[in-house]
């Protein structure tokens, strides 16, 4: 098996610590063998709707909010971590009150739960959920087979782990081309919907493997990953600093024989099997004025075309107007069922462009830091302009306001949105 022999030979290549006869440095102070800290939130967001858009129909055929509606969030985050000698256990857990129009209640979930062993600083084994974060891009990661989908509005915020084994190996060369090299190996069962159900079916085992190159200062990841109901995908990323203050990075994903569903304007779907290439390029730029600039291109192998995204828009229209005329709910309710698949993505399309910009303490107000952000769909022109700002009173309080405007004529991903304006505000406290 390919993963057992490259776990193979990076156990041969880990080295045990060297003996040493003399030892002058001075001891550190004690450090506590656990450590316990979160995050709390309170979230409250206007939606401003657009009655005639493809997604408000859709969801709100029979009996809807009207124009507008507010939505109140309050989370906490709660983590753990507890040492003894070679053991180490994390847990991170997420609670969520919703208020909202469609939904009303407690969301509780387990972020992360495992542990973890070192017999050496060369070797790590993991077991249990764990947060998986592969590729280097910002808003989205092609490459990361395994990862739950970020949101490209909050792409920093803790996403859901995954139920796994794993094992990282990692060595360090004192050459000058080759410095440090690294393979993390995962398996990933399936079992029922309690654990990795988005992966395959009841009792599949899927397999996924990093390896990890710092190579000329340039950091590079060759991902695998498999499994008995997933294409076979292979991956690659890098980032590197060309200067202090410029930084690129990219991904590359191929996966093999992926299967296809194409709707069309009538409500037919065609079943295909493609390879698919998806890619992303980025770069992160700091000037002088402490202004920095975040742009991504992203090329989603999987994603819909300008005639797809007709397609996929003219079916809904055409299915509200037949319930419309006859009153029949079925039809709404199949035409739902079709696109929901499209929907669960945060992005649908084909290509893409994304830019941020943020301005670090303007006219020298201390803590307070202004920002606008925006995704482009290349193939329809519609876009999701986001302006924010960001500012911390004080040490670990922070306090955001955001909105967002999706601009875009009909038939288009963003012109077709339920918002049409979506003003945000949110306080966050870390202890």
């Amino acid at each position: 098996m390919r993963l057992g022999f490259l776990i193979a030979v990076m156990t041969c290549l880990s080295a045990w610590p060297v003996r040493a006869d003399y030892d002058f440095a001075i001891p550190e102070a004690q450090k506590k063998n656990y450590e316990i800290g979160g995050r709390m939130e309170f979230r409250d967001i206007f939606h401003c709707l657009d009655t005639d858009s493809a997604r408000y129909r859709l969801n709100y055929y029979q009996d809807g909010p009207g124009s507008e509606s507010n939505e109140l969030r309050a989370s906490v985050e709660l983590s753990g971590s507890y040492r003894q000698g070679i053991f180490q256990a994390n847990l991170l857990t997420h609670h969520e009150f919703v208020d909202a129009y469609s939904e009303d209640g407690w969301i509780n979930d387990i972020y992360e739960g495992y542990v973890s062993m070192t017999p050496t600083a060369q070797v790590t084994l993991d077991a249990g959920k764990k947060s998986i974060l592969w590729g280097k891009g910002y808003a989205w990661n092609p490459a990361g087979f395994i990862n739950r989908p970020k949101d490209p509005d909050d792409p920093s915020l803790n996403l859901e782990g995954r139920t796994l084994l794993g094992i990282d190996l990692v060595k360090s060369y004192s050459g000058k081309t080759l410095t440090n090299i690294g393979l993390t190996a995962l398996l990933l069962p399936v079992i029922d919907d309690w654990a990795n159900g988005e992966l395959g079916q009841d009792g599949d085992l899927v397999a996924a493997c990093k390896l990890y190159l710092l190579w000329r200062d340039t950091d590079l990841d060759f991902i695998c990953f498999d499994g008995p109901d997933q294409p076979f995908s292979l991956g690659f990323d890098f980032a590197r600093n060309l200067a202090e203050n410029i930084a690129i990075h990219g991904e590359l994903a191929w996966r093999k024989d992926v299967s296809c569903t194409v709707l069309d304007a009538s409500g037919q779907t065609r079943k295909t099997r493609e390879d698919q290439l998806s890619y992303l390029a980025g770069v992160r730029y700091l000037n002088a004025f402490d202004t920095t600039f975040i742009a991504e291109y992203y090329h989603n192998g999987a994603g819909c075309d300008r005639g797809e995204l007709n397609e996929f828009f003219a079916f809904q229209e055409a299915a509200f107007r037949d319930w419309q005329a006859g009153g029949d709910a079925a039809i709404m309710a199949r035409a739902d069922q079709l696109t929901r698949p499209y929907y669960q993505q945060r992005n649908f399309g084909q290509d893409y462009v994304y830019i941020k910009v943020s301005q670090k303490e303007p006219f020298d107000i201390l803590y307070f830091n202004p920002w606008a952000a925006v995704i482009v769909n290349l193939q329809d022109s519609s876009f999701n302009l986001q302006p924010g700002l960001t500012w911390t009173p004080v040490t670990n309080l922070e306090m955001n306001l955001r909105a967002g405007i999706p601009i875009g004529p009909a038939n288009t991903e963003f012109g077709e949105k339920p918002d049409a304006f979506r003003p945000e505000f949110w306080v966050r406290y870390y202890f």
